[in-house]
């Protein structure tokens, strides 16, 4: 069966309406995932204006006629506003209208105004290259695997129907303009549309693929964070101490474990209420995000206690932390209901050099220096090797 380009752009048609409907599903049960509905909207726009180019004749009025290049336009600039809204970026709603304004100018202007099929379809298979290449270069970024593939997957499809659009308009401006015609025959346009189609295609599931790992990703970081603070919970914690504690056994370098607690924290829970004791962990959370370093590790280890794991760091170089720690929350306050909340905390450390390699005896040791600290009036740190 032979099949002619106006029979390729109604498959390429089928195509989109069938991106259009995954997109619409995903983001009906995935409303955290930002670009999902312009990307559906964007393939819909596409669709209609890819199956009504295919109908259009002549004695279509001039307006309907403009219309189909501004919906297919509009559609073009809702996968770019998808791509920016996927990597959390603000979306510019006038850039799908003005990419679909522009086609339906050049389709007026230079096919109904000018009577030049040559330029209208140079002029907007320019613009479609362009476009496709801005969504190609906006899909160029820094992200880990799997998710990097589904980048990668995405921007290559867009480059090769931007590829593509480029071709066909030098194959237009190459030809005859007596053999012009949007759907001829004896052009190279069958060969290029179905590579076109085959991209789309492609470019749908990238982007499915896109929203996949994301979600995927997001599972993983809700089930090893910490809801409320979101720092490491207690499971997520132990599986990156035994990583850590593996690497000192090799390097030989010592790691301390800090264990703090907040102080009076059932009162501030009874006087003002949970939501301003979990804003208390919070601050304290922030807090200690940014006085330890990034190759350490530290957990919401449960209720209002909190374990820090320092590497290549004794016990005296994590008292000097804790201390530090310590000092700066009890001069926090903490704005809460037009009241200032201020309370304090107590620390135990422990190291490696006293207790050996074993993460539950150091959290052990460090728990029962913690004690100490508590019974010696709470507000304190106290370490375990010196029994104060």
């Amino acid at each position: 069966m032979n099949l002619d380009v106006r029979t390729i752009m109604l498959m390429w048609s089928g195509i989109n309406l069938l991106g259009a409907g995954m997109m619409a599903l995903i983001s009906f049960h995935a409303d955290n995932v930002r670009g999902a509905r312009q990307w559906a909207l964007g393939h819909c726009c596409m669709s209609i204006g890819i199956f009504t180019s295919t109908q259009m004749s002549p004695e279509w009025p001039s307006l309907i006629i403009a219309s189909v290049p501004f919906i297919a336009g509009c559609g073009f600039g809702l996968l770019f506003n998808g791509i920016e809204a996927f990597k959390g970026k603000c979306c510019h709603y006038w850039v799908p209208a003005w990419i679909g304004g522009q086609m339906m100018l050049q389709s007026l202007w230079l096919g109904i105004v000018h009577d030049n099929v040559r330029m209208v379809v140079t002029a907007n298979s320019l613009l479609v290259s362009a476009i496709f290449a801005a969504c190609a270069l906006s899909l160029n970024v820094k992200a880990t695997q799997p998710l990097k593939t589904a980048y990668n997957l995405a921007a290559v499809s867009f480059s090769f129907i931007a590829l593509v659009s480029f071709l066909r308009a030098l194959n237009i401006l190459l030809k005859p303009a007596e053999e012009i015609s949007l759907f001829a025959q004896g052009n190279v346009n069958p060969v290029l549309i179905v590579l076109g189609g085959l991209s789309q295609l492609s470019i749908s599931l990238a982007l499915v693929l896109l929203i996949t790992f994301r979600l995927v990703s997001d599972l993983r970081e809700q089930a090893s964070h910490d809801s409320l603070t979101g720092l490491l919970n207690r499971r997520s914690f132990e599986d990156e101490s035994k990583r850590l504690l593996a690497r000192a056994t090799r390097t030989g370098e010592t790691l301390s474990v800090i264990m703090i607690d907040v102080d009076y924290f059932k009162r501030i829970n009874d006087v003002h209420g949970h939501q301003a004791g979990d804003e208390v962990l919070r601050r304290l959370a922030a807090l200690l995000q940014s006085v330890v370093r990034s190759e350490d590790c530290m957990a919401r280890y449960g209720g209002e206690e909190f374990c820090v794991l320092l590497t290549g760091t004794g016990e005296q170089g994590a008292a000097q932390l804790a201390e530090r720690v310590r000092s700066l929350y009890a001069e926090l306050q903490i704005s809460w209901k037009n009241e200032a909340l201020q309370s304090t905390l107590s620390a135990g450390i422990a190291d490696s050099l006293g207790i050996g390699m074993d993460l539950a005896a150091l959290v052990e040791a460090a728990d029962q220096a913690l004690y100490r600290a508590k019974n010696a009036g709470r507000n304190c740190i106290a370490l375990y090797s010196t029994g104060s």
